[in-house]
Formats: structure tokens, sequence, C-alpha cells
């Protein structure tokens, strides 16, 4: 059945690929970014104004992860921390969670929360493509890097993910920040489906992020291959 399954899922990305619709294709033409990083704005927007055309992916996911749980138990006990910063009247404020669950358990939790998502999510604003908030993901990026990728979303400067957005963007009036690693190296729709899953993340921050209706302009950034992982930044922002 497992190779079944990944079979027909590869055979449904190729297809999804062939089949560019250039109404959400909206970076083809933005060449400081690289192809995979148009493509990844690409399929944000096909999930944002299309969600269930995302549920040929995730359906048989939820399928295979009520197998596994069916046949392998509850699976390992993991703990994540989400690390949360917010501006409250002006001051900054931050906040770290800790959240203990069981890996087979919370896979089936967080894909079952997703596909009711997808079934219930209304058409949200395409992504229009955004040159400075594309320099504020390279230069956190860049400081990530220098760094060894122990910043999170604070900045070696004290810079939240909104400041850099609106420095180096100035029409924008607030933004947020994706980060995402994976291995062996993914495809830019393989990222967008992790975020939206987000297992082991209280809240599924990175998801509601990605699906969040204010936002209408973005950035992604291929980080390449640091401590074992390929890392991406996706950052996005809405006009004052």
């Amino acid at each position: 059945m497992k190779k079944i399954f990944f079979a027909l899922l590869f055979i449904s990305a190729s297809a999804a690929r062939a089949q560019i619709i250039d109404s959400l294709n909206t970076a083809k033409n933005c060449m400081y970014m690289k192809p995979e990083e148009r493509e990844m704005i690409y399929e944000i927007n096909r999930v944002r104004s299309n969600a269930k055309s995302y549920l040929v992916y995730v359906e048989p996911m939820l399928e295979e992860a009520k197998n596994i749980l069916k046949n392998s138990g509850k699976g390992t006990k993991n703990y994540s921390v989400t690390y949360t910063t917010s501006t409250v009247n002006g001051k900054e404020s931050n906040r770290t969670d800790t959240a203990w669950h069981y890996s087979n358990v919370e896979e089936v939790k967080a894909l079952s929360t997703l596909v009711n998502d997808l079934k219930k999510l209304k058409k949200l604003p395409v992504l229009q493509p955004d040159s400075g908030i594309y320099n504020a993901a390279k230069k956190h990026a860049a400081d990530q890097d220098a760094h060894e990728l122990k910043l999170l979303h604070t900045g070696s400067d004290g810079s939240s993910p909104w400041d850099r957005i609106t420095k180096f963007s100035p029409p924008m009036s607030f933004g947020n920040e994706n980060i995402a690693g994976k291995y062996p190296e993914p495809s830019p729709m393989d990222i967008v489906i992790q975020l939206l899953i987000d297992s082991g993340i209280p809240g599924y921050g990175h998801r509601y992020n990605l699906l969040d209706p204010q936002w209408t302009y973005g950035a992604c950034v291929s980080g390449g291959k640091q401590q074992g992982m390929y890392w991406w930044i996706q950052n996005f922002g809405v006009k004052k």
C-alpha cells in the first residue's frame, strides 16, 4: 500500500505542475527570485485560492497516518517548543510554549484538522511578489547562516519578522514569517505541505500563517543545505 500511495502522490504532483494557472503564477517574471522560490509563491497561491485542491495530497496522507497509528501504536513521545513574539500597545512580548505528544497520534490529529480546514476554507487573496519583502527574508537567511540557525525568528540585531519586512518594504504595515527545514531536498510543494500539516507545533501556527487572509504580498527564500537540512523562509506582508 505504501508504494501505491507514493506513486499516486507523485503522479498528482506532476499533473498539478503541468497545469500552471497563470493568475496564480504572480512571481513568474520576478527574476530576482530563484526558480524554486517563484514556484513556492505559486504553490502558496494555489492552496490559498483553492484549498480543496490540496486534499488530493493530504487525504491519502491521513489514511496512511491512521494505518501507522493502528499498526504501530502511539509512536514515540516527543515535545515541541514554540517561541511566540507579539507586540501589544507598543511593547514586545515573548512567550515560550512546550507541548508533549506521541508522534503517531499527533500526525493523525494534525492531518485530520488540516483536512477539515481545507474543506471549510474560503478563497483567500492571492499573494503578489514584493522585492522588499524578499530582501527582508534574504537578510534573515544570511543572519541565520552566520549564527548556525539558532536565531529562530529574532534577528541578531533583535529585529522581529515585521521589523525586517516593514524596514525593507516601507509600503507594508505589518508582516510575519515561516521557517521550515526538511531532508532530503524537498520541492516547494513538499515545504508547503509540511507547514500546512504542522505536526507537533502548538496551535499549528505555520499553517494559519500560510492561510491568514490579511496577507496580500509575499516572498520566499531558499536557504540551501545547512546543519543537515534544506531550509526555507517565507515572509508575508500587508500594505498600509
